[in-house]
């Protein structure tokens, strides 16, 4: 698999539950993970605006340590990072970035990193219209979503297509071999995976 992944230039990560796992919960319109209540899922777009307005909503989702290391040994071999994710508005989509660009050290430098789409079924279509772009095989690009449906879109295309359950347990053993010790201030703290 390392062969393969030395080989990658262009790394497209799914952001929700992907390269940000979320926490975001609401106490008497407060962002409070101690309340309990989560908030993403359960509003309107009309509400879930004006709680984006009020409050960062993703100032409580961590990345993942495998993911960390995954994109940390991509872009230490020359590769470029790319976010995506369905936002409903751009409140939402600057508290994601802000987010990536804390929990990514390095990475997510620029807002034309964190990609917005429309619907999740856009995201194939994107990839195939950067690796145009930027002439790049589709077997040199990865692909980590948490829906299978776009993983295996994405794999029937040519890309290198996996699953955020595969990607947690497969790079989590790339701690300090080949990410040079580079560790993201936002990882999980006594982590513990249940696939």
């Amino acid at each position: 698999m390392y062969d393969k992944l030395s080989k990658v230039k262009l790394l497209f990560l799914d952001v929700d539950n992907t390269a940000l796992c979320l926490k975001m919960y609401n106490n008497n319109g407060i962002n409070d993970k101690e309340s309990g209540n989560r908030i993403i899922g359960v509003l309107d777009d009309q509400e879930w605006m004006a709680y984006n307005i009020k409050n960062n909503a993703y100032v409580y989702c961590e990345a993942p340590r495998p993911l960390v290391n995954l994109v940390n040994y991509v872009k230490s071999n020359g590769g470029m990072i790319y976010g995506l994710t369905e936002c409903k508005n751009s409140f939402e989509y600057n508290s994601k970035y802000n987010r990536l660009k804390e929990c990514y050290e390095g990475n997510f430098l620029h807002h034309g990193e964190l990609i917005s789409v429309s619907t999740r079924h856009d995201k194939v279509p994107v990839m195939e219209m950067i690796a145009e772009r930027d002439e790049v095989p589709y077997d040199e690009i990865m692909f980590i979503d948490d829906s299978y449906l776009e993983v295996m879109e994405a794999h029937e295309k040519g890309f290198i297509g996996m699953h955020t359950t595969e990607a947690l347990m497969r790079f989590d053993d790339m701690d300090n071999i080949h990410t040079n010790g580079v560790n993201a201030p936002c990882n999980f703290e006594n982590e513990t995976q249940e696939v």
